[in-house]
C-alpha cells in the first residue's frame, strides 16, 4: 500500500524510506560516481536522503510504501530550485559535512547542469519528480509504478500542469516512456562525463 503525504511521516517511516532509497541507488551510475566506495555507499545515501525526505515534506510531497520498501519525493515547481531557507529548514545545509565535501562537489557539479537544462524547458506550474526508488529486495513488484502514479495524482490535485523528472540510468528510459513520459532532452554532463535524460508528462 502507498502512503501519500504532504506533511507528516513518523521518524521510523522517514528512516525506513531513506534506507530503502539508499539501497535502491547503491548501484546507480551517478551515485556510484558521487560515492566511489561501494562498501559505504548505501549508508552515505541514506544519510543524504533523510533530509531530502524532510525537504519533500515541506516543499512538495512524499509517497512511501507502507512497509518501507520504496519511496518517492517530489517538489512543487515554485520550490525548484530550493531556496536557502528551505535548505536550512530541512537540514540539507549540513549535507557537505555528512557526506564529505568531495562527494558533495561531485553531486553539485552534476546536478547544477541538469537542473539548469530542466528549468530551461519547464512549463509554468510544473512539479518535479525528484527521487524514486525501490529496495532491491522488492524490485519487480510494480512498487515504483504505484508510487509514480500516486505522485502524479497528488501533483494533479495540487493544480500542477506537468510532471518533470530526470534519470541518470539508461535502463530507466524505456520504463518512463512506457509510463507515458516524453523525452525532453538528453546530454552528457562535462564534469561527471555521465549521461542524463529529462522527461515530462502533461497533467492537464
Amino acid at each position: 500500500m502507498v502512503i501519500t503525504t504532504e506533511r507528516l511521516l513518523t521518524v521510523a517511516q522517514k528512516k525506513a524510506a531513506a534506507e530503502a532509497l539508499g539501497a535502491a541507488f547503491a548501484r546507480d551510475p551517478f551515485m556510484s560516481y558521487v560515492f566511489p566506495d561501494s562498501a559505504s555507499r548505501a549508508q552515505k545515501l541514506a544519510t543524504l536522503f533523510l533530509p531530502t525526505i524532510r525537504c519533500g515534506l515541506q516543499c512538495g510531497g512524499v509517497e512511501v510504501h507502507s512497509e518501507g520498501k520504496a519511496a518517492l519525493i517530489w517538489l512543487s515547481g515554485e520550490n525548484f530550485p530550493l531556496r536557502f531557507s528551505q535548505v536550512l529548514r530541512s537540514g540539507l545545509i549540513w549535507t557537505p559535512l555528512k557526506i564529505g565535501f568531495h562527494a558533495f562537489k561531485r553531486l553539485e557539479d552534476h546536478e547544477a547542469v541538469c537542473d539548469r537544462e530542466l528549468l530551461n524547458r519547464a512549463p509554468k506550474g510544473f512539479a518535479y519528480l525528484w527521487i524514486v526508488g525501490v529496495h532491491p529486495d522488492s524490485s519487480g513488484q510494480g512498487l515504483g509504478r504505484q508510487l509514480i502514479q500516486a505522485a502524479i495524482d497528488s501533483m494533479r490535485n495540487r493544480g500542477h500542469t506537468a510532471c518533470l523528472l530526470r534519470t541518470d540510468t539508461e535502463k530507466n528510459v524505456s520504463f518512463y516512456k512506457h509510463l507515458g513520459f516524453k523525452l525532453l532532452h538528453s546530454d552528457t554532463v562535462p564534469a561527471s562525463k555521465l549521461p542524463y535524460w529529462l522527461f515530462s508528462q502533461d497533467l492537464v
